[in-house]
This record gives C-alpha cells, structure tokens and sequence, in this order.
C-alpha cells in the first residue's frame, strides 16, 4: 500500500517538473483526500499552487503541512518563497532560518535567505549566508554568483569579480556571469575588458538583452553610434518591454540631433515608451524636456520637468532644468527658485550655480550673480560656461578687461563652443577699440551696430565651374527636422562649411569674407556657414530669421544690432516653374528673383522665407556674421 501511494505521488511530482501543474494539481488533491496527514503530499500541492500563482492557498498548504510536521525543513523553505513572492520578505526570512535551524546544511535555504537579505539592504548577512551555502556546495554556481552580485552591490569589487570568475569556472556558459564582469570593468572605465565580457555573454546567449544593451552603452561611450544603436535596437527587439533600452536609444538618437536620420521625433517616442513601460522613470522623463525644450516646446519640457520632481523631489538635475525653462520663458523670479532649490539639494552643483549667476543677472542682481559664478568656478575650475557667464556680467558693469580675460579662460577649456567664440571676438574688439568711446560713453550705451547701404544689398561674384561638383561631394544631412525651418526635399551641410580644407571652398570663402568686409566695411565674425541644396519635388523655407543665439537680444551688448545673412546663389535651377525660388523678404515685403553670382545681405532679424518646386536643384550657400 505504501509502495502504491508512493508510485502515485511520483507520478504527480513528474507532472508538476514538466510544467503540468494543473494535471499534478487534480491528483495531489484526490490522493489529498484520502491521505489528510500526509505531508509530502500538502508540500507538492503548496508547489503547485505557487506555480499557478495561487499563493494564498500555496502558503495555507504549507502552513497545514508544517501543523503536521514542526521540523519539516523543505516545507520552512518553500513556505519561505512563497511568502517572499508575496513581497512579505521578514516573514520569508523567518522561515528560511526555521529551515536551517533543523537542517543546518540546507543549501537552498541558504541560497534563498541570502538573495531575500539582499532585497531587504541586508548585505552583511546575504554575504554570510552565500558564504556557508558555498562551503556546504562549493560547486554550486549560482551561489558564486549570488555572492558577487552582493559584494559588487557593496562596492567590494575585486571580491565580486573573483566570485563571478568561481562561477564561470564551474559553469563556463554562465553568460550572466560574464555580463556582471562587463558592467564592473565598465565602471572601472576598462571599456576594451568590459566589451569582452559582453561579447561573450551574448556569444552564449544571442537573446540576452541586457548584454545588447550594456554593450551599447559603451558602444556609445566610445562615439561608435551605428553600433550603440544596432546594440539598442537588438535589445529592444529580444525584449519589447525593455525600458531602459529605450531610454538609452532616446538618449542617443538626441544627443545626434539633425542627422541624415533626422532622428529628433523617434528619440521622442522611445523617451514616451520608456515612460509607458516604467511611469516613475523620472530620469525619462527629465530627458524628454531637454528634448522638448530644443524642439522649442516650453510648455511640455515643463510638464515633463515638473513632473520628474514629482516622482522624485530631490533630483537637483530637474530643478535646475526647470529654472533654464522659466528663464527662456522670462520669468527671472521663478527661475532664480528653481535654480536655488537646485543647488540646496545639492550644494557642489556647479552648473546651477552658473545658472543662478546668469539669471541673477538678468534681474539686475549684480554682485550676487558675480559671487555664483565665482562660486561655479570654485567648484569645477575647468567649466568653461562659468567663465563665460562671469564674462559677460563683468562686462556690464563696466569691468572690461578681466571680462576679457575671464572669456579668454573659457575659450582655453572649451574653444568649440559658438557662444564662447562669438563673446571671445565681441569683447576682444571693443576692448581693444575702447577709443571709440565719448567722455560720456558707457560701454552699454555705444551702438556698435554698422549699416548696410542698403537693405538687402545685392552683390554678384563668378561662379567657378568646380564649386557645384565639390559641394557634391562633400557628404550632406538631410534637412527638414522639427528644430529647422527648411522643409521638403532638402539637404545640406553642418554650420561650418568655411573651415572645410578643399582649395575650392577655402577660395570661394576667402572671397566671400572680403566681400562681406567691403559690405559693412567693418571686420566680422562668422558664426554660421553652409549650404543647402533644394531638390526636385518642392521643398523650400519657412518664414524666419537669423537671430536664435541668446546673445542676439541680450541688452548687454545688443548684437542684434550687428548681424547680417548672406545667401550666395551657386545654382538657381529651374526657374521656368509655379515657384522659382523667389526670395520674400519682410517688413517691408519684397520679392527677389535671384540669379546665378547673386550674393544677397541683409539684416539677420529680417524675416523671409523661400519656396522651390524646379526640376533642377537649386544651390545656395549662406553666411550669418557678426560686424565688429
């Protein structure tokens, strides 16, 4: 009889390891029935019951079996994974220790307490626990794992990394092994070592998404983005769901902003889906204002801003982030809050702080804003945005020199930046051309501005035969995203044309240069140059000017005054067309036809706008530059 029960529960338990829980489930409960005591019997049901995800009668089935049995040390155990499925992780605790009490080489108990220690911050102790599992199974893998994940949770990295080696020493294809060692040595900056571990992780496991990802990142890091984003997109696609994938391919579709991809509106939506999958995601969130913030949205950055506060209040980044959107939105008093409460939660937080002296300035706050830039300084001395913010509120109150050397500093750390090198030429020139002054004169009172003679001013240069096929060649972004005016079939270059090294272009800019001299009859300052090439089909430019740099409308120098735009026709195309490309310039509104050689100057806060259906493409280089 005995022998006939025992068939019976082996057969049931055969049911329940090949995954039919609810088959082994009918039989445990008719062999329940005429077997109450019989404990083996309540253990597998409590099994099955967790399987099925009917944890209250898992735990009642245990309970009952234990009623029976005080030192049935499976029933501890398994009692105790059923209580920590329902997050009630004290109580689970205390059975996994009830287990061991009786059975004091009870590996899995061992195994399961140290991982529900870990949930519970208890690191010590989950180090411990995996510790005397290891010497009761030194060939348990799993436990070598378990131990490196909470030694590297404790930042007891070397101990991680040896535990990690364990593991793969007894299971070679442990491949989240091998990740785990990735994510150290990529902290540890040793990229080329952790690129191997992640490669081996997905060499094991092609469907491991987490390695796809992790790889990524660091594909990233190194500025190999057609690789971070294949990573991405392949982690994405083993794992639908996978949130932070999407975060990390939004982050690197933004950070490439105008591209061949015009990828702005698809790094949008993974922020948004990222957000869907985890909606506490604060860090989604912020990101997704910067987003929306460069797309010129104010009013949705906000929202997204304010909401990350929300979910997390004492993320400084969001404060601060805040503040730069009430600051756009001019509403000073609002911003110097945010920027305030910013640097409050975090007090070494030297970006806000710039911002703060930036802002303080805008509200005539003057001495205040000097200390918060000097103040950012302490803090990071190599922050080149400080200096330039310094530089400019020295240079309102009239202290021209050390804003030229505070410019001068900022230019040393970061001789890239547009707004350096433009504050760089402004104040350079007119603190070396501070003989301009009257007796009367402050230095914000001068209006440096220079006059065309006239508006526009129509100018022609030859075209040489090889301009056309040179700009060609030189590789080109598709145009047309949210943040550009230009729409349809259109490309064109980067903002920096001028300082391509083709013979060609540098003779062709040379002479540009000069031209622009003679037009404003003043030394300049280029920001922007580049060409744009309006295909077949319809494409053109929606109305706008030139004037986006903050600097532009600031008071204190009052450029706006002095920039200019420059459109040189290379190629006028089709003109035998419904809409030939006319040049409508407005206020006052004034239509030109322009010609092949045709150089047009005109004021940069001069609105105008462009529309192209030829056959033909139409080529025009443009310029926008600074008198000084």
């Amino acid at each position: 009889m005995v022998k006939k029960l025992q068939e019976k529960i082996d057969a049931a338990i055969n049911l329940y390891f090949k995954g039919q829980s609810k088959e082994a489930l009918v039989s445990i409960e008719v062999l329940i029935t005429d077997h109450p005591d019989e404990v083996m019997l309540l253990n597998i049901q409590g099994a099955c019951f967790v399987e099925l995800g009917q944890l209250n009668k898992a735990i009642q089935s245990y309970e009952k079996a234990l009623a029976i049995k005080p030192d049935y040390a499976e029933a501890h155990n398994n009692l105790g994974n059923a209580l920590k499925a329902k997050g009630q992780l004290a109580n689970a605790v205390n059975s996994y220790v009830k287990a061991l009490s009786i059975k004091s080489n009870f590996a899995e108990a061992f195994n399961n307490l140290g991982f529900t220690l870990k949930e519970l911050g208890q690191l010590d102790t989950t180090v411990k626990s995996y510790e005397m599992m290891i010497k009761i199974k030194p060939d348990f893998a799993e436990a070598h794992y378990n131990l490196g994940t909470a030694l590297q949770e404790m930042r007891k990295l070397d101990a991680a990394i040896q535990s990690y080696e364990n593991a793969l020493t007894i299971k070679p294809g442990y491949f989240e092994a091998y990740c785990s060692l990735g994510n150290i040595f990529q902290e540890r900056n040793q990229l080329s070592i952790a690129v191997k571990n992640y490669e081996k992780a997905i060499v094991i496991n092609p469907d491991y998404a987490e390695a796809h990802n992790n790889l990524g990142t660091i594909m990233s890091e190194l500025g190999r983005v057609d690789e971070a984003e294949d990573c991405y997109r392949n982690a994405i696609s083993l794992e639908p769901e996978f949130a932070g994938a999407y975060y990390n391919l939004g982050n690197l579709l933004n950070d490439l902003g105008i591209s061949p991809r015009s990828p702005l509106e698809e790094a949008e939506n993974c922020y948004r889906r990222a957000i869907s999958i985890e909606p506490d995601s604060f860090l989604a969130y912020n990101n997704l204002g910067n987003l929306l913030k460069t797309l010129g949205r104010l009013d949705e950055a906000k929202a997204c801003y304010s909401k990350a506060i929300i979910i997390s209040p004492h993320f400084a980044e969001a404060h601060n982030n805040l503040g730069n959107i009430m600051k756009s939105l001019s509403r000073l008093e609002e911003s110097e809050v945010f920027y305030r409460k910013a640097i409050a939660i975090k007090p070494d937080y030297f970006e806000a702080h710039s911002n703060l002296g930036s802002n303080l300035r805008g509200l005539g706050k003057l001495e205040e804003a000097e200390s918060s830039c000097r103040n950012a300084i302490t803090l990071n001395p190599n922050y080149a945005k400080a200096y330039s913010d310094l530089s400019i509120i020295l240079y309102s109150v009239g202290n021209l020199k050390p804003a030229l050397e505070s410019i001068k500093k900022g230019y040393s750390l970061d001789p890239k930046s547009k707004t350096i090198k433009l504050l760089l030429a402004i104040i350079e020139f007119r603190v070396n051309h501070k003989s301009i002054m009257c007796a009367t004169d402050t230095i914000n009172n001068i209006d440096f501005g220079i006059r065309l003679a006239s508006n526009p001013l129509l100018l022609n240069r030859p075209i040489e035969p090889e301009l056309i096929s040179t700009l060609y060649e030189i590789k080109s972004l598709e145009l047309g995203s949210k943040i550009d005016p230009t729409y349809g079939n259109t490309k064109g270059s980067d903002y920096q044309l001028f300082e391509d090294g083709n013979s060609i272009i540098k003779n062709m800019s040379n002479d540009l240069v000069e031209i622009i001299k003679q037009a404003v009859n003043a030394d300049i300052y280029i920001e922007d140059s580049f060409f744009t090439i309006y295909g077949p089909g319809g494409g053109g430019i929606n109305r706008h000017n030139h004037t986006s740099n903050p600097l532009d409308t600031d008071a204190t120098f009052n450029l706006v005054s002095q920039k200019y735009s420059l459109v040189y026709y290379v190629s006028v195309g089709d003109q035998n067309c419904s809409e030939p490309g006319i040049l409508k310039l407005y206020d006052p509104n004034e239509d030109i036809l322009p010609s092949e050689g045709m150089i047009t100057i005109f004021p940069a806060d001069r609105y105008h706008s462009v529309v192209y259906n030829g056959k033909k493409d139409r080529v025009i280089i443009g310029v926008n530059f600074y008198s000084l």
